[in-house]
């Protein structure tokens, strides 16, 4: 039997298949009812697999603050704290908890897809560093501007270890940020594009399981978090790639969380579960308007919406 070369190890998406449509393999025929199976599994094995991470790290990172913090009381109300974010331990912990499914995602692709992690990013493959640059300042400008509109310039009233909370928000929430978008618009939408061969199922179904995950909510922030990953679901599905909806998620987790810590405090913004309809339909129509203008942006730097016809398959595996 002959050795398969690196490359052949690997799959391919086809040529022309859009990002919601990639994880299947070049050559396999989509409407087999293994497919299909090999699909709902897919889905079920990265919610577990997340779940267990997460859960893991934060119990970690939790048990390292305690343990740096000089064990202040029982470790039980350490996390009890640090899950409300009244540590930066706590903070940290989530952020880095929620950032595991990337490590979650390349060992599913590597092991039941036989795919390269690069293909998680986008098309091409790989991350488009100046697109996502591009949509990430337009985040800034549009939903962190809009904050400034509809709360205007607020009164500085910062949280006890502003500093802390400050680099922590810095440095850990643009890996939240991205993990969230590599799980639910990345593999959980490519997974239920082998279910269904439909992009609209899988930007739904992704987008639904993305507010189910965000717990305890009212209907208006259900509802907010449903729509807000219906229209990074459809970008993804437009442009091709993860990069618009990474952007606007860190620009808006940065600005909410920043925003929190100089005002009120990161706790404040953790314990939120109620939204007003009126609310929700601003922050919506902030985050259509920055679909429209990434998805202008995109087509200004044509960067590619479907997998190319071009290249190698050992080019394309780089």
């Amino acid at each position: 039997m002959p050795v398969p070369t690196a490359d052949e190890r690997w799959t391919l998406p086809e040529p022309g298949s859009r990002y919601p449509l990639s994880l299947l393999g070049r050559g396999i025929e989509p409407e087999q009812a293994s497919v299909r199976f090999f699909g709902i599994l897919a889905v079920l094995i990265g919610i577990v697999g997340y779940s267990v991470a997460s859960s893991s790290v934060n119990l970690m990172v939790e048990w390292l603050g305690w343990l740096l913090d000089g064990r202040p009381g029982s470790l039980t109300d350490y996390a009890t704290r640090s899950s409300a974010f009244e540590t930066v331990a706590g903070l940290v912990a989530a952020n880095l908890a929620i950032g595991s499914a990337i490590l979650v995602v390349f060992g599913l692709l590597r092991l039941l897809h036989r795919r390269r992690a690069t293909w998680i990013w986008s098309v091409s493959p790989g991350i488009r560093w100046r697109f996502l640059l591009a949509c990430f300042i337009v985040g800034v400008v549009v939903l962190v501007g809009w904050q400034f509109v509809i709360s205007g310039v607020p009164t500085l009233k910062p949280q006890p270890d502003i500093a802390a909370f400050v680099v922590a928000i810095l440095v850990t929430s643009p890996i939240q940020a991205a993990a969230e978008e590599v799980f639910f618009r990345g593999y959980i939408m490519q997974a239920l594009g082998l279910v269904w061969r439909r992009e609209w199922f899988a930007v739904v179904g992704s987008a639904l399981l993305f507010a189910l995950f965000h717990g305890t909510q009212n209907l208006p922030l259900f509802f907010h978090r449903f729509f807000f990953g219906l229209i990074m679901g459809a970008l993804v599905w437009r442009t091709g790639g993860l990069e618009a909806s990474i952007g606007a998620h860190i620009a808006n987790n940065l600005g909410a969380f920043l925003w929190a810590a100089l005002t009120t405090s990161v706790a404040q913004a953790r314990a939120v579960q109620e939204l007003t309809w009126a609310g929700a339909a601003e922050e919506i129509a902030a985050f259509a308007v920055f679909a429209l203008i990434a998805w202008w942006v995109a087509g200004r730097m044509r960067v590619p919406a479907t997998v190319g016809t071009g290249l190698s398959p050992a080019r394309r595996t780089r």
